[in-house]
């Protein structure tokens, strides 16, 4: 009996340290990030904050909320698989200069910001989280956009998207777009980046899952085990 407990707590210590893939609540991935030879940090942003609370959903879902709930599971994530981590909020608030006189400078020094913490990261990965709206409440289903400075950027955004659509959105369709100036932070960034706009929030269905905890925590799972298979596939090739 000893000998079999001994076996056992030996092979558990081989998963973590080598990356051996297990499965945990929500469908998460257990990949050690040791196994990454250049894994680098992983910025997440939840986007909005503050003053700003980006799109009201039809249900009175506000977008700020959303994504930072999402942010901080996909954190947890990373975290438990020894990833570094950094947050460019991690509570209600918004990043920029909050003394600015007007509205619209405070949004653009809050965009700048967030730029500027991951320049100043280094060799690193942005994964921005935002909820979508649009005028027809028809609409659902999560789209990913990512940078165009960075080829791996759009190997990034497929991973994530196939993850997402295999576990939570069989029937989406929608296809990754590369960013355009209109999004500033994907476009001035020159690491691999993408943004995921989970859901669309004048979806009524859509609008009811987002708001739940446990749909959150799905969301962010599939964006996790995206994040690993595109580590998985640099590491194959070398990159």
């Amino acid at each position: 009996m000893k000998r079999k407990l001994a076996f056992w707590v030996l092979f558990c210590g081989a998963l973590a340290l080598f990356g051996i893939q297990t499965m945990e609540a929500f469908g998460v991935v257990s990949f050690h990030a040791d196994f990454f030879q250049k894994k680098g940090t992983i910025v997440v942003d939840a986007g909005h904050g503050g003053e700003d609370g980006g799109a009201v959903g039809i249900n009175g879902a506000v977008e700020k909320d959303i994504n930072l709930a999402i942010a901080l599971e996909l954190e947890k994530y990373l975290k438990q698989n020894n990833f570094n981590v950094i947050m460019i909020r991690d509570t209600d608030s918004a990043v920029g200069d909050q003394s600015l006189g007007t509205i619209a400078e405070r949004k653009r020094s809050d965009t700048k910001k967030r730029l500027r913490i991951v320049e100043e990261t280094g060799e690193c990965i942005l994964i921005s989280i935002h909820q979508n709206h649009f005028s027809e409440s028809k609409y659902s289903g999560t789209q990913v956009f990512y940078s165009g400075a960075r080829e791996e950027s759009g190997v990034l955004a497929e991973a994530v998207r196939q993850n997402i659509v295999s576990a939570l959105q069989p029937e989406n369709k929608r296809e990754n777009k590369q960013a355009e100036k209109n999004i500033y932070l994907l476009y001035n960034c020159h690491v691999p980046a993408i943004l995921v706009e989970c859901g669309f929030l004048s979806n009524p269905q859509e609008a009811e899952k987002l708001q739940t905890s446990s749909y959150q925590k799905e969301m962010a799972a599939a964006i996790y085990n995206g994040l690993i298979d595109y580590l998985q596939a640099n590491q194959d090739t070398g990159k």
